[in-house]
């Protein structure tokens, strides 16, 4: 059996790839959000660094690297929804991997829709949908802060859960 090295406090030289390798093993769960822009139309973003954050009101945050588009729509009182990925939903991630709008995105998928909200991916494992509260700069990412105004579980199933090789990117 080898041994590990103990880890040490205090100040020291740090392997870079270490460190890169240790974050990457943080696990988490693959999101889409989506929402209706200034101009009624569908915009999408797959996130995957997503967590609770508050118990009282309910809230979520969501970081999202600086230069995305979908920023701009994202001001205090926005409405979208978190659609929570199933295990499994490797091709609708492969849909919105990259940032594209139009209605290919969401071609073949089982959707809801109802005047002035964002479009519900029925297919997912839950959606909920929230409010923008504010975003806080985070570096080369912005934290988007969101008030959790409803939910439902959809077509169930556990979560994705994706874990990274490392922490130098997604």
């Amino acid at each position: 059996m080898s041994e590990k090295p103990p880890i040490q406090s205090g100040p020291k030289s740090v392997i870079k790839d270490d460190v890169a390798t240790a974050m990457g093993k943080i696990p988490s769960g693959l999101f889409i959000l989506s929402l209706l822009d200034d101009a009624g139309a569908d915009d999408f973003m797959l996130a995957s660094w997503v967590q609770q954050c508050s118990f009282s009101p309910l809230m979520v945050n969501i970081a999202i690297r600086s230069e995305r588009s979908i920023l701009s729509q994202l001001v205090p009182g926005k409405i979208f929804n978190l659609h929570i990925i199933k295990e499994g939903q490797n091709q609708m991630v492969g849909k919105f991997a990259k940032p594209v709008s139009g209605a290919d995105q969401l071609k073949d998928l089982n959707l809801q829709r109802e005047p002035n909200l964002p479009v519900v991916l029925l297919d997912t494992c839950a959606v909920l949908q929230c409010k923008a509260a504010g975003v806080l700069n985070a570096g080369d990412h912005q934290l988007l802060l969101g008030e959790v105004v409803s939910g439902t579980i959809l077509a169930g199933g556990d979560p994705m859960v994706h874990v990274r090789k490392n922490a130098r990117n997604y």
